[in-house]
């Protein structure tokens, strides 16, 4: 058996998954390749002390849920589509997780951070 590279290994006990749910509407009785549904990304973590055991939780806590009805459809577990090991113990300011954006323009950087009034969590109308 092949040993398991370093980035892929666990010494905190957490993992970061997302899990991917469709809505599938009611009228959307036999869905294709082309069929067009709402997704929902949802990044959450787990413990477990391998990442064959952190798969299988990922997989079972994704299903638990789900199918989910709603009024005019229902949600529905699609899969997992991330898992890495959260790298340092869970506390105020630890990383979670990190993107490689390469080489960067100044003014692209400026771009990328955005001012209190433009972060989502401060928009508290009711219009998503």
């Amino acid at each position: 058996m092949p040993k398991v590279p370093f980035r892929n290994r666990n010494h905190t006990g957490w993992w970061v998954f997302c899990e991917v749910e469709q809505w599938v509407s009611n009228r959307q009785k036999n869905l294709s390749p082309t069929s067009r549904c709402l997704v929902w990304e949802n990044m959450r973590l787990l413990r477990a002390k391998s990442r064959e055991e952190a798969y299988r939780k990922a997989i079972k806590l994704g299903r638990a849920g789900n199918p989910s009805k709603t009024r005019g459809g229902e949600w529905r577990f699609s899969g997992i589509s991330m898992l890495l090991p959260v790298y340092e113990k869970i506390e105020d300011g630890v990383e979670i997780l990190w993107s490689d954006r390469g080489r960067l323009p100044v003014k692209k950087i400026k771009s990328l951070v955005k001012t209190k009034r433009q972060l989502p969590i401060f928009h508290d109308n009711d219009k998503a």
